[in-house]
């Protein structure tokens, strides 16, 4: 089983469920789902007919399909989002937007923006470059996977810092609280472990939450 068709851990599960303080007649979309498998985390939660998936490749878009949930595939080129203004409580965005170009990275910042509630709570995680290529080095003599981990993955064409991802965000987002996922060393150096969130700057990924910012014209 490749590693993007696994269950999703119970200790990722709660990272990600401790950011969404409801579940009852709750819309969620999934930006970015893959082979569904944070589709299928949710649905333990949301009702299932209130859970989308959005998917640009046609094999995962047809298995989750399958699966029974409401999905589409956008359109690369124009990101426009089928749904009208306001209609979701969650937008789930994970390791996707350093796939997508950097010309329309801020396009789809917007309209994640434009079609979730007030107050609507965007779960995003990514990696942070240039940060990411010393833990990918670190990666590769640690597990022998020299290719993988030294090879750069060639479609992350959007290589954003953790600095860079707050700084836009804040535009369309208040609240903005991106987390480091790992820290070189905060496992045995308890001054790293103690103030992770301020050292967020030198982490391998990131993931947290922002809430929709109210615009007043």
């Amino acid at each position: 089983m490749k590693p993007w068709e696994e269950p999703i851990s119970i200790e990722t599960e709660k990272k990600i469920i401790q950011y969404m303080p409801a579940f009852d007649n709750v819309t969620l979309l999934d930006f970015g789902a893959g082979y569904g498998r944070y589709l299928n985390m949710f649905s333990k939660y949301i009702d299932k007919k209130n859970i989308y998936g959005a998917e640009i490749d046609e094999d995962s878009l047809s298995k989750i399909k399958g699966q029974g949930y409401n999905c589409f595939k956008p359109e690369c080129s124009q990101p426009e989002l089928p749904f009208e203004n306001e209609f979701f409580d969650y937008i789930f965005v994970s390791n996707v937007m350093e796939h997508i170009p950097n010309r329309l990275y801020k396009k789809y910042l917007s309209e994640f923006h434009r079609v979730i509630k007030p107050y609507g709570i965007l779960l995003f995680g990514a990696p942070n470059y240039p940060f990411k290529r010393l833990y990918d080095l670190q990666k590769a003599f640690k597990t022998k996977k020299y290719r993988y981990y030294l090879l750069d993955d060639p479609t992350h064409c959007n290589k954003l810092s953790i600095a860079r991802y707050e700084r836009d965000f804040r535009a369309y987002f208040s609240e903005v609280r991106f987390e480091p996922t790992e820290i070189l060393f905060e496992n045995k150096i308890s001054c790293i472990k103690n103030n992770r969130y301020k050292l967020r700057y030198f982490c391998d990924k990131l993931f947290g939450y922002c809430k929709k910012k109210i615009m007043f014209l």
